[in-house]
């Protein structure tokens, strides 16, 4: 599998972290994009990525763009179950979940950082397999963090894998 697929360099941060959340009620969760160029060995800042947060049942908490190194960062409050949507019109969308419903309020609170790869839209290309989350965190109570379910992290990169490679032949097809 290509290693350029690092899904969400899904690390947990301790306190050492140089941001710290909003408060103990808070998640920050930070990181950047970046985008995997078809057909070259590229991974370029993705600058401006939308990224949109539902949370619970209501359509939309917030949305905002990455900055112009697509780099971002936002705080959560604990107690509710987010969806998190990066991408936007200019890339295949990419879903994370982050279950915050068992997650205890802690003196520093909790920090997730998160890098996405993204890449473009090519027609005829079925993207459907990324209506499913990428990740899924929860909170852990041995590691006292967020954490992602990795198998179902391994089993998501392994597709996203897949549908790439689909992406990069159809681009190399219509070039």
């Amino acid at each position: 599998m290509n290693m350029f697929f690092t899904l969400i360099t899904a690390t947990i941060i301790g306190a050492a972290g140089s941001l710290q959340p909003a408060s103990s009620k808070h998640i920050l969760i930070h990181g950047s994009t970046v985008e995997q160029v078809y057909n070259t060995d590229n991974v370029a800042n993705a600058p401006e990525v939308w990224v949109i947060i539902n949370r619970e049942d209501e359509e939309m908490y917030c949305a905002f763009k990455t900055d112009s190194k697509g780099e971002y960062e936002f705080n959560l409050p604990v107690g509710h179950r987010y969806e998190l949507l990066y991408g936007g019109e200019d890339f295949v969308n990419k879903k994370v979940v982050i279950d915050a419903t068992d997650t205890p309020e802690v003196r520093r609170g909790h920090t997730v950082k998160m890098n996405m790869s993204l890449f473009r839209p090519v027609e005829e290309v079925d993207y459907s397999v990324l209506e499913n989350p990428l990740a899924e965190f929860k909170y852990d109570k041995m590691s006292k963090s967020l954490s992602p379910d990795m198998i179902q992290v391994e089993d998501m990169l392994f597709a996203i894998d897949k549908v790439y490679r689909k992406s990069e032949k159809a681009a190399r097809k219509k070039n």
